[in-house]
């Protein structure tokens, strides 16, 4: 793999990672925790956390972002330089609206995810329903997350391989030994089919022989 692809693949994941887990926690501990509170102090408290999680909201929120158009542009670019399906590939498997549904779900949670931290009049009736708004944003992360699974396993395509210095590439694909199997299979019956054959017509030679000899006396 090219060491730019996997070091934008690395920081989409971690990027995913820190805004998933930091919703999960959030919803599952934290608000748990702060409902023992008097009203005060819970205010003190998310504030506290606001100044704390704010950039690494928005820096995770900034490398989603980017990286994942990246990744699609090269991605896009890839499937187009290989002629993968004969250029039906992204068509066959509907990968640009997977791609365009994952995006607007991406949009919606990086709305929630900012309104969660915020402190903005008009998203603050969002954090007035912190517990309700939580639990939609990480169902919507979480369908994220699966549409993401589901492109990867397409990003698959033929299975080549490098041979040589010259960069020349192969498809080695399963069935290949089994038609070279087959070929031999069937090669070897014509051959066996031959030899019968040549077998027969020598015993029929004789016989033929010996009635044109009786038809000469």
């Amino acid at each position: 793999m090219d060491p730019t692809l996997l070091v934008l693949r690395w920081a989409h994941v971690l990027a995913a990672i820190v805004a998933m887990g930091g919703l999960v926690f959030a919803r599952f501990a934290l608000l748990p925790a702060l409902s023992e509170l008097d009203s005060a102090t819970r205010d003190r408290v998310h504030d506290r956390i606001r100044r704390s999680w704010l950039p690494w909201v928005i820096g995770a929120i900034t490398v989603l972002l980017a990286t994942g158009l990246v990744n699609f542009l090269l991605f896009n670019a890839r499937v187009k330089g290989e002629g993968w399906a004969s250029g039906e590939w992204m068509r066959q498997t509907s990968y640009h609206a997977l791609f365009g549904a994952k995006f607007l779900l991406a949009l919606v949670v990086f709305y929630f995810a900012s309104a969660l931290v915020g402190r903005g009049a008009g998203t603050a009736w969002v954090r007035n329903d912190r517990a309700k708004w939580l639990s939609v944003t990480i169902g919507l992360m979480l369908a994220v997350v699966l549409l993401s699974g589901w492109m990867r396993q397409l990003h698959t395509g033929p299975n080549v391989m490098p041979l040589g210095d010259g960069g020349v590439m192969i498809e080695r694909r399963n069935d290949q030994d089994n038609r070279r199997e087959g070929g031999e299979d069937l090669d070897g019956q014509k051959s066996e089919e031959a030899d019968r054959g040549a077998a027969a017509e020598d015993r029929e030679a004789p016989a033929a022989g010996g009635g044109s000899e009786e038809a000469a006396r």
